[in-house]
């Protein structure tokens, strides 16, 4: 697979996030984990689009997934 420019917006102890995780990790797909408890900039931007749980995933295409749904995720990654 070629190289991705995935985003995840994550916090901590969010069972969620670590599933996004490991499925990009499976499907071999690089990403950026963006953590909301760390890092008040991020934070900031989930809650300027109206987020209001994590994970947020944004693709290359823009589109942003919120939580994990594996039908998405595998449309959305051409897997």
């Amino acid at each position: 697979m070629t190289e991705t420019n995935v985003i995840i917006y994550t916090k901590n102890t969010c069972p969620n996030c670590e599933q996004v995780k490991w499925i990009l990790n499976a499907a071999g797909v690089t990403y950026e984990t963006r953590n909301i408890d760390e890092d008040n900039t991020h934070a900031a931007w989930m809650v300027n689009k109206g987020y209001m749980s994590a994970p947020v995933t944004v693709f290359p295409s823009g589109k942003e997934l919120v939580g994990f749904d594996m039908g998405e995720f595998a449309a959305e990654l051409g897997l």
